[in-house]
């Protein structure tokens, strides 16, 4: 949830909402990308942002050592260890955003005991499940009992993290300035994902081998620890509790009223089908390795540990142009990017590439660019289009409709590749079985996705057009 940049260029008109009916020519934007230095030291700097706020992004760094490995790749091999099949890895996948529909009865007690409040009871109530969960390989002897406490810790924690988690965004977008809503979100995803990488390191280490259940629970105390230290750096960040500002941003909005502003509908319509076609590839690419091409765990923990790094040098040169040219362009050539990642899968899959841990590296190193990127202009987007009025509302319903999108794919793909099981039909030297279809479906998917990203309105400094914060959507 963050991001770092350089300040914008100074503007003789009020930052805007760039629409495409106002897009200048895509060329447009090629020297404003090319002009970009690599690595730019003030991507780093917390100059600019608000006092106190850069606690947040400590935050993320010590959250992502807690959720990469409790709702990352340990948690599948782990439940793969366990018997676990498709299906029960696909809802096992979907448990943490279908329980965000908490989000929505959390949002009516963000005004009773704030955003600081809520957010210190979810993470902090949400850690002690962690602990639970390492003590769950050493205490529980069958494996079918370890699998049915893991589904009940994971659902605890789920549903913890839903009814604090909706007052986050709105907490953020309250303390921090528009103009440099890039720069801190940015910020946020080079943090967290410096923190995923050490967890993924971190995790292949413990699993190295053959990993036994003390191993496990190693990792999940690891995570633990990590939860913990993330509490403690919410403890610093300043509220938002004047009864005014909770007036104007917890008001209730009818959803007819709210889908029917232009800008928040197509923003819902499109995260909503991103997730539906992006939910299932962590997941059910971890499977295929491990299933079907038979990968060390340790070794597909540190394959995937390439997308982090791959994600956190990228986004040193997107904080050099996101908030210089907005997200649209950011977000247009990761998904882009993802097209290449399904391709690659599907090909791989499919038996017309040969499987090579380098190429497996690579895959995951671009998926880790195109990701991060995107959601670092996906997150800055989002804050500039959510109206001040209702915004805790908008958020709620915002972050629903996504996680359900996130929850329903590995659902319905998991029961879908169950079905399908070892079924296979080769046709022109090309193997179809479930994996194979299951990536090819994701690239062709990717075509009305990029379409649908064209019509978002954008915030470009520079561009003298209405805020999104100071309209109640149109």
């Amino acid at each position: 949830m963050s991001s770092a940049i350089e300040s914008p260029p100074e503007n003789k008109g009020e930052p805007g909402l760039k629409g495409a009916a106002a897009e200048k020519p895509k060329i447009a934007i090629l020297p404003r990308l090319a002009g970009a230095p690599l690595l730019p030291i003030s991507t780093l700097s917390a100059v600019g942002l608000p006092a106190g706020v850069a606690w947040a992004n400590r935050f993320a760094w010590f959250n992502a050592l807690s959720w990469s490995i409790v709702l990352g790749t340990p948690l599948f091999l782990y439940a793969k260890n366990l018997g676990a099949g498709d299906a029960a890895l696909g809802f096992l996948a979907a448990l943490p955003p279908l329980l965000a529909v908490l989000h929505i009865p959390g949002n009516h007690l963000i005004p009773r005991f704030g955003y600081r409040r809520m957010i210190i009871f979810g993470w902090g109530s949400r850690t002690a499940v962690i602990f639970l969960m390492a003590l769950l390989p050493l205490v529980v002897s069958s494996g079918y009992g370890q699998l049915v406490g893991l589904f009940a810790c994971i659902i605890t924690f789920s549903a913890l993290r839903g009814v604090a988690g909706g007052a986050w965004m709105p907490w953020l977008t309250s303390l921090i300035p528009p103009d440099v809503r890039g720069k801190f979100f940015l910020r946020d995803q080079l943090y967290g994902q410096t923190g995923n990488l050490l967890a993924i390191l971190t995790a292949a280490l413990i699993l190295l081998g053959r990993p036994q259940p003390w191993q496990f629970s190693l990792a999940f105390l690891f995570a633990g620890v990590g939860g913990l230290l993330s509490v403690v750096c919410l403890l610093p960040l300043p509220d938002i509790s004047t009864p005014e500002h909770h007036a104007e941003a917890g008001s209730r909005v009818a959803l007819a009223v709210m889908f029917r502003e232009k800008q928040f509908r197509q923003l819902c319509m499109f995260n909503v089908a991103y997730m539906l076609v992006l939910g299932g590839l962590a997941v059910f690419s971890v499977a295929f390795l491990r299933g079907v091409e038979g990968y060390a765990q340790s070794s597909i923990v540190l394959l995937t540990g390439m997308s982090v790094v791959g994600g956190v040098l990228s986004l040193f040169w997107c904080g050099a142009v996101i908030d210089r040219i907005g997200s649209r362009p950011i977000m247009r050539l990761s998904l882009l990017a993802l097209m290449v990642v399904f391709a690659a899968w599907w090909a791989i899959a499919a038996r017309v590439l040969s499987d090579v841990p380098v190429l497996v590296g690579i895959i995951y190193l671009i998926s880790g660019i195109a990701g991060l990127n995107f959601a670092a202009a996906n997150n800055r987007l989002q804050s500039l289009n959510i109206p001040k009025t209702g915004r805790n509302h908008h958020f709620a319903v915002l972050l629903v409709a996504l996680n359900v999108a996130a929850a329903v794919s590995p659902l319905i793909w998991g029961m879908i590749l169950q079905l399908i099981g070892p079924k296979q039909l080769n046709i022109g030297g090309v193997n179809w079985n479930r994996y194979s279809l299951f990536f090819g479906c994701g690239a062709m998917l990717m075509l009305p996705i990029l379409m649908m990203g064209r019509h978002l309105a954008d915030h470009i400094p520079g561009e003298a057009v209405q805020n999104a914060d100071e309209m109640p959507g149109s």
